[in-house]
């Protein structure tokens, strides 16, 4: 036991190295395409639907290589293929190039993300996994918030090479997440999983006949359209272009919402230990229709737009403390036996579609100036996905459960 908590620490420290490199990068690449190569709003837009395209054709991949080799070699390889991915971003002003070289980011995301998913699910019991995920996200938002801070010191928008330290620190954090991953995964082949076996070799085809499996498929969208797909790229470009915010006011919003994410992530879950995932699924929704209406009040009020800013930036961390720590283990919980990987590279594709469509939506409205219809089309994402968590809880939790007005923990 001792070993395997040993190992899950370890290997949450490698993802978050990663996450640090590329978390400082995206705030700031689309500013980078757009203004400081001079290439314009829709090449910038596109290097984000082209990031989203790569993951989606890496994730059947992604799901495959989890559940039938090593996924630890899986998750050192792809740590190499972000390294090189990131170094060559920051080498070219060929828009053909630069999309090319983020389906490749996008790619090794998405090939790192289900395997180190599996190895730690496998050294997690199924009562821990909650906690477990909570860690990863912890872990996640407390170098997010590092790579943001850093990123915002010494990130220059003003000429041609202000984004190449952040580039460097992205490629080297890379590099250093494959070497501690492959630490932690030291002869993890030898270890005893604990996901369950199929009797049979499983397949895409029996995840996707699984109806709960296609429900959360669709709050994954919904809901990653509501926030994700647009945190890297529309929020930063609505805060830019629609604002009187700096964009060092912006670095630290994102930092605040990493560390307050951190910060509350702990309480949040063993809060809601009692509460099935299907809810708080629900609840994020719902929290996050406020965080949008509170990011288009600079639109009706001025003179605060910094302040609304980081207040919803705040507001969005309250919903990411319900839906990270639940989603990878509520998608385990529905999984066919033996096809855990493939049901979380299901998810992550799911979520790389709204990801590809994101920016798209968020160009066209920016670039025809409505930021209004911008906000709204987030609170209409939020509010469907709340609506499908509703009912997906009504599908996986038994009725009588339902009718006494308790909650089945995970």
């Amino acid at each position: 036991m001792r070993s395997a908590l040993g190992r899950t620490v370890v290997l949450l420290s490698g993802g978050a190295l990663a996450t640090a490199g590329w978390g400082a990068i995206f705030p700031f690449l689309y500013a980078d395409i757009a203004d400081l190569r001079h290439l314009g709003a829709a090449v910038a837009a596109l290097t984000f639907t082209a990031f989203a395209v790569g993951s989606i054709l890496a994730a059947p991949l992604a799901g495959t290589l989890a559940d039938r080799v090593d996924p630890v070699r899986v998750a050192v390889l792809a740590r190499v293929g972000l390294a090189a991915s990131t170094w060559l971003l920051d080498q070219t002003d060929r828009p053909a190039l630069i999309w090319l070289y983020a389906a490749g980011l996008g790619a090794s995301l998405a090939l790192a993300q289900p395997a180190i998913q599996v190895v730690l699910l496998a050294l997690a019991p199924a009562e821990r996994r909650r906690d477990v995920f909570a860690w990863q996200f912890i872990a996640l938002n407390l170098a997010a918030a590092g790579g943001a801070a850093a990123a915002g010191a010494c990130v220059d928008l003003t000429h041609p090479g202000g984004m190449r330290p952040v580039y460097l620190i992205g490629t080297l954090a890379a590099l250093a997440s494959a070497g501690v991953v492959q630490l932690a995964g030291r002869g993890f082949h030898r270890e005893s999983a604990t996901i369950e076996a199929a009797p049979q070799p499983a397949s895409y085809r029996s995840v996707l006949a699984a109806r709960p499996v296609r429900w959360l498929l669709g709050i994954a969208l919904l809901i990653t359209l509501a926030c994700y797909a647009q945190y890297d790229a529309g929020l930063p470009a609505y805060v830019l272009a629609a604002t009187d915010v700096h964009p060092a006011m912006l670095g630290s919003a994102v930092a605040l919402n990493a560390l307050l994410v951190a910060v509350l992530t702990g309480p949040v879950v063993a809060a809601t230990r009692g509460r099935h995932g299907t809810t708080l699924l629900a609840a994020c929704a719902a929290i996050w229709v406020l965080c949008w209406l509170v990011f288009g009040l600079p639109l009706l009020v001025g003179g605060h737009d910094g302040g609304f800013v980081l207040l919803g930036f705040a507001v969005m961390s309250v919903g990411e403390t319900m839906m990270a720590p639940i989603l990878s283990p509520l998608a385990a919980e529905l999984a066919p036996a033996g096809a855990a990987g493939r049901t979380l590279a299901a998810v992550t594709g799911a979520t790389t579609v709204a990801t590809a469509i994101g920016p798209v939506l968020a160009s066209g409205l920016l670039g025809l100036h409505h930021p209004g219809g911008f906000i709204l089309m987030q609170v209409g994402a939020c509010l469907a996905a709340g609506a499908a968590a509703l009912r997906l809880r009504r599908l996986v939790v038994p009725a009588p459960v339902l009718n006494r007005g308790e909650l089945l923990p995970m």
